[in-house]
Formats: structure tokens, C-alpha cells, sequence
């Protein structure tokens, strides 16, 4: 009776003894990511980090100025987190089994980063469209109903982009730095 262990021994010695020994191999060297390319992507990451400063530091007076009080204030800031919990998993999980002919990342920043275009827009013209559905200088629900359904797109958008664009930075970036880290640790 033939002993299955010995036959995969055997086999294993037999394509051992096939392939060239790894030290005299020469090391695979990946074409290098251009720099250009490397500055877009990175400047599509430093738009979104302008868009959270912008969302931090001017929304807060308009909030004040469209008559919400503090404590409702706050509750609406909790929808950077909220939403941040659930959209940047789920965009992740898609985003790394999307098989688009521009990329697994490109059609979620894409989208992201219209959809940031078109909350800034509502959240700008909040007040606008509130006297257009009939709010008045004491009165302003449409207004506030506006800011907030614009506010509440601004932060799943911005989560929409954010996740893809650093996934991206990191599917251009790794492999080179893993090829030069030898280089880096070696004094």
C-alpha cells in the first residue's frame, strides 16, 4: 500500500529541485507610481480635509444664525460619528469588491466627491430655500430642515470619499515602500 506521506515528500523534492534557489534570483522591481499621480490622489485627500475644517469652523455660526438652539446644536454633530460608524465599513467592504473598468476606488470618490458639491450647494442656499417653502425672520423650520438633510449628506459624503481615497493612497504607495523599507532600515 503506497504511503500518502512519502509521495508528498517526494513531490516536494521534485519541485524544489525544479526551481532556482531564491538568493541568486533577482528581486522583482516594480514600475515606480509617478510622482503627478501620487500628488492628485493626495490632493483629492487634502480636499476632503478642507472640507471637514470648513464644516467645522463655518457651519457652527450658521447653525446660530438659522436659530437652532445649543443642545439641538450638538445633536446634530453627532451625525459626522453616526455616519462615519456605518458608511465607511460598508463603502470599504464595496469599494474592495467593486470591479469597474476605472478602478475599485475611483467610482466611490467620484461619487463622493459630487455629492459633497451638491450638500454645500443645499446647506448654502438653506435659508433661500426655506423662504422659498415659506419660512419667515421669526419662523424658519423649512430652513433648518434644509441645513440639516444638507449637513447630514456633507458627512456621509465626506465619509464616502475619505475611506476610498486613503484606501487608494495606500494601494499606490505600499508596495514601494515595502521595496524600499530594507533600504530604510539599513543604516
Amino acid at each position: 500500500m503506497p504511503n500518502p506521506e512519502g509521495q508528498a515528500q517526494r513531490h516536494h523534492q521534485n519541485r524544489s529541485r525544479n526551481r532556482p534557489s531564491t538568493s541568486a534570483a533577482r528581486p522583482v522591481v516594480r514600475p515606480r507610481v509617478p510622482l503627478r499621480q501620487l500628488l492628485r490622489v493626495a490632493s483629492v485627500a487634502s480636499g476632503i480635509q478642507f472640507g471637514w475644517a470648513l464644516q467645522l469652523s463655518l457651519l457652527t455660526p450658521y447653525v446660530q444664525q438659522l436659530g437652532i438652539p445649543h443642545q439641538w446644536a450638538s445633536i446634530i454633530w453627532l451625525c459626522g460619528p453616526v455616519s462615519g460608524l456605518f458608511v465607511q465599513p460598508l463603502v470599504g467592504h464595496l469599494s474592495d469588491r467593486c470591479t469597474s473598468r476605472f478602478g475599485r476606488r475611483r467610482p466611490f470618490i467620484l461619487v463622493g466627491a459630487a455629492s459633497i458639491v451638491v450638500a454645500v450647494l443645499i446647506i448654502g442656499y438653506a435659508a433661500d430655500i426655506g423662504w422659498l417653502l415659506g419660512d419667515n425672520e421669526a419662523y424658519r423650520p423649512w430652513a433648518i430642515t434644509v441645513f440639516v438633510i444638507g449637513f447630514w449628506i456633507l458627512d456621509v459624503a465626506n465619509n464616502v470619499t475619505q475611506g476610498p481615497c486613503r484606501a487608494l493612497l495606500a494601494d499606490l504607495t505600499s508596495k514601494h515602500f515595502l521595496l524600499l523599507l530594507p533600504q530604510i532600515l539599513d543604516p
